[in-house]
């Protein structure tokens, strides 16, 4: 199994790499649902203080050009930025109770022409 790596000022976040660091919507979505509060709010707790010091860093890079660290980063980034609203907007839980079941939602992937 490959160690992902994140860039040495943010090695403190290792111990979310395996669990946060996620490549896409549908997981980011899926890790929301299935987390607790109290996890979320772990995550939260240690990104959100350092998050101006992250998207500085991520800021060097182009999204499809970054080397495999700040790729790491940016993802806990992304996880961040579509975990948070539950604890941002003081809910009680990360679902609320008769709206559409949040196993259902489909992901399809973008489709556009090139211009």
């Amino acid at each position: 199994m490959t160690t992902r790596q994140l860039p040495a000022p943010f090695s403190d976040f290792e111990r979310f790499v395996a669990d946060w660091a996620l490549p896409n919507e549908r997981e980011r979505y899926n890790k929301l649902h299935r987390s607790s509060l109290e996890e979320l709010k772990t995550f939260y707790d240690a990104m959100l203080p350092r998050l101006d010091e992250v998207l500085l860093h991520l800021n060097q890079y182009t999204v499809g050009a970054m080397p495999t660290d700040a790729q790491t980063l940016y993802e806990l980034a992304m996880t961040f930025a579509e975990t948070a609203h539950p604890l941002d907007l003081g809910w009680k839980g990360v679902d609320f109770n008769d709206a559409y079941p949040w196993e259902r939602f489909e992901f399809r992937t973008v489709s556009c022409k090139p211009s």
